[in-house]
């Protein structure tokens, strides 16, 4: 479950302007769509083990068994591969999202809630290091407009999983209460990751504030 309010723009007046994180050019056949998808799998390989610190073009290119020069063909430099991983990340879990909520549509709410926390936990702890190295980026480039589209899959998924157990008379809390749930998930459990809790605790944790915020949703007038 990927969303961050986007940090307020940190350029100044005379300051040098940001280098560019748009891929220098698409791949218009299969051949060269392939090689693109080599230098973002190798990129994310790389930041899976090693973090930011382990990601230079150079390495990037070793790992995906191509020369620099193929790399920059497609990419100008570092940040335009985040990107490009932060994007292909943001698409795996916008479907990942809509197909548990697909799947749980009709079951019981805490049945619903358990399969969306069991999502955002694995995201996090099968491969801690990229979804921090990830969080990182996604603020330190500013994405936050360049992902609200996904944004907004994910808040309609979710809307459409807890909408059926909140007052239908109230459409506008069931959109609050998806953001507001997306957010509580999200924070603590890249909260817990980070610090090392054991992932049963946090998977019991984050259950139990994510339906106590429901339920209370059960009572507007409260």
């Amino acid at each position: 479950m990927i969303a961050r309010v986007p940090l307020a723009s940190s350029l100044m007046r005379g300051r040098r302007r940001s280098p560019p994180v748009s891929p220098r050019k698409a791949p218009q056949q299969d051949r060269s769509r392939a090689l693109v998808e080599w230098i973002v799998e190798g990129a994310t390989r790389i930041l899976a083990a090693d973090g930011l610190t382990g990601l230079t073009t150079n390495r990037v290119a070793e790992v995906a068994g191509i020369s620099i020069g193929s790399l920059y063909q497609y990419f100008p430099n570092k940040d335009a591969i985040v990107v490009a991983i932060i994007e292909r990340a943001q698409r795996e879990t916008v479907a990942a999202v809509e197909a548990v909520a697909a799947q749980v549509q009709g079951a019981p709410l805490a049945d619903s809630v358990a399969a969306l926390v069991d999502l955002a936990i694995a995201a996090q702890y099968d491969r801690s290091r990229l979804a921090v190295a990830l969080d990182h980026e996604e603020q330190r480039l500013e994405l936050g407009a360049a992902l609200a589209p996904g944004h907004e899959r994910i808040r309609a998924a979710i809307a459409s999983v807890i909408g059926g157990h909140l007052p239908p008379e109230t459409p506008d809390l069931v959109l609050e209460a998806a953001d507001d749930l997306f957010l509580l998930v999200r924070s603590m459990v890249d909260h817990a990751g980070a610090a090392g809790l054991p992932r049963d605790q946090t998977r019991r944790r984050v259950l139990r504030a994510a339906l106590g915020y429901l339920e209370a949703c059960r009572r507007p007038d409260r």
